[in-house]
């Protein structure tokens, strides 16, 4: 981590603390980090810094599902929290998606989620590193802790999923979204965080959206090394929008359709073109 980084994190901190903070730090020095984090979170939605708040389901009928269907254990370090499962879970039961691609597997509690609330005929893709990690030399080192403590497909095996969904083992900057072109009605992306991959998984994500549905992110609203997540996020010439007391972003899939360049001529309409011409 260069200097600046250094300088700008140990800013931010500093705008957290307090006699809650000192306590915590005399008691356990390890959670100071992730409380500074969530109460940064925090004060920047109740001032309005970043991207509006906005609850996705406010325009569902409170009457159109009964029922959510959630992991027992809630991922903890590096994963989804309770609001946020319950709140992946609720979306993907009222959108009732025929197709839903995930970037990020990690250990699969959000790709349960998504199988257990879905149709029964919905295809779930999730994608994830290699096995092996791959080339993590351009990873944020959160990133790297997180794929070097991975335990892919093991929670979805036990919780007896496993014919439910695709795993697609690729590191997301190789990947080619084409094949998936125009037909992804949820999407969630929870990949690496620095700002390159961040682009390269939305404008793939982009690529894959059908007309309708959402597109969630992870993390957003982080400090320190997660704060290039939210600025590109922010960046985007696009309705987005906060989940509030949550790190979700999200969009719809009509917004995200935005960002994909218009099709140019295919190759016989130029060859055309060139011979009236």
């Amino acid at each position: 981590m260069n200097l600046g980084r250094r300088l700008r994190e140990s800013i931010e901190g500093a705008k957290a603390l307090n006699i809650c903070s000192f306590r915590l730090a005399a008691r356990n020095p390890s959670l100071l980090r992730n409380y500074i984090s969530v109460t940064l979170q925090k004060y920047d939605e109740l001032m309005e810094i970043g991207l509006p708040v906005k609850n996705p389901l406010r325009d569902f009928a409170a009457h159109d599902f009964d029922t959510l269907s959630v992991p027992l254990l809630f991922q903890t370090g590096g994963g989804t929290d309770p609001r946020e499962i319950l709140t992946l879970a609720a979306v993907t039961k009222l959108c009732k998606p025929a197709r839903i691609f995930e970037i990020g597997t990690f250990n699969g509690r959000t790709t349960a989620v998504f199988i257990l609330n879905s149709p029964s005929n919905c295809e779930v893709f999730t994608l994830d590193l290699p096995p092996d990690g791959g080339d993590l030399a351009h990873h944020l080192p959160t990133d790297v802790a997180l794929v070097q403590d991975r335990q892919p497909e093991a929670y979805l095996r036990r919780a007896g999923l496993a014919g439910r969904y695709r795993q697609i083992y690729c590191d997301s900057m190789t990947f080619d979204p084409e094949p998936f072109g125009n037909s992804v009605e949820l999407g969630f992306i929870d990949g690496a965080h620095a700002e390159e991959f961040v682009r390269n998984d939305t404008l793939k994500m982009a690529v894959m959206m059908s007309p309708r549905g959402f597109v969630f992110w992870h993390d957003y609203g982080g400090k320190g090394s997660f704060r290039p997540l939210s600025k590109y996020l922010e960046s985007l010439p696009i309705e987005l929008y906060r989940v509030p007391a949550t790190s979700l972003a999200w969009t719809t899939a009509s917004e995200m359709k935005k960002l994909v360049p218009p099709a140019g001529p295919t190759r016989l309409e130029v060859q055309s073109q060139r011979l009236s011409a």
